[in-house]
């Protein structure tokens, strides 16, 4: 479980590692668009539970708010990492050795490769407040200390 969880946290690095390397690069704002799409894709492939399913669910208002939402977290996502890209780039010296094609498939091949590692449908998200019963459930290990000391 540790290692799949390093690996995990590996492809992710790889999907934030995209806008970053974009911004350093000195690569123009037209390419936010497509990170947030790869972003929001993400999204979708890897917490497909928290999206609507059939499309009676797709046509409520509420399910295009709380999609809405959810891309425009993305959205400043991409932006923040994109300037703090274009900020080292800036200091530094932006590095224009490389195609703006890399980036991109640094970001969007993150998806397959975290997908290939964690099966969403296999370990479904506990909600918070069933999280927060099953805590308290628990038992409490005992301690050799009296309330006092």
């Amino acid at each position: 479980m540790e290692t799949r969880r390093r690996f995990m946290m590996a492809a992710n690095a790889l999907l934030y590692s995209g806008p970053l390397l974009a911004g350093l690069g000195g690569f123009g704002w037209g390419l936010i668009p497509v990170f947030t799409a790869i972003f929001v894709l993400w999204l979708i492939i890897l917490q497909p539970f928290e999206f609507p399913i059939n499309k009676a669910e797709w046509l409520t208002a509420g399910a295009w708010v709380a999609v809405a939402a959810r891309a425009a977290v993305q959205l400043l996502l991409v932006v923040a990492l994109f300037a703090v890209g274009r900020g080292i780039g800036g200091i530094l010296g932006a590095m224009t050795g490389f195609s703006n094609v890399l980036p991109v498939a640094l970001s969007f091949l993150s998806i397959p490769l975290a997908r290939m590692i964690w099966d969403p449908w296999a370990q479904p998200p506990v909600p918070d407040e069933q999280a927060a019963v099953d805590n308290d459930a628990k038992p409490k290990p005992k301690s050799k200390l009296k309330p006092n000391q």
